[in-house]
């Protein structure tokens, strides 16, 4: 999703069912506009044992790399991570497992600023 203007901070939010990755999000425009910092809350319904959850980061949105590393949720709820001057071009949140059953719902939401 190139930008579309420019702003503070960028927001997104996808709902996940199953594990899989998240919509890439582009939250850097090399002549307008440079995110470096972000930050994941993971909401969860209908927990069995634990979920996992990533944000994912790229320079050229093909090679990915975790930039808030697999996080374990054993509890409904909302959680938030946070990571600071870590500069990518591409973010996508990622629901990476879930174990127990396969009822829980996960929305994951990001912000991303400069």
């Amino acid at each position: 999703m190139p930008l579309s203007n420019i702003q503070d901070t960028i927001f997104s939010s996808q709902a996940f069912t199953a594990p899989g990755n998240g919509t890439t999000i582009q939250v850097a425009d090399t002549d307008a506009f440079s995110t470096k910092n972000y930050t994941l809350f993971a909401v969860v319904t209908n927990i069995n044992t634990n979920v996992v959850v990533c944000l994912d980061g790229s320079i050229d949105g093909t090679n990915w790399s975790k930039i808030i590393a697999n996080q374990t949720i054993t509890g409904n709820g909302t959680t938030h991570y946070t990571v600071a001057n870590c500069p990518v071009r591409y973010i996508r949140s990622v629901f990476v497992s879930e174990s127990g059953g396969t009822a829980a719902t996960v929305t994951l939401q990001v912000a991303a600023s400069a």
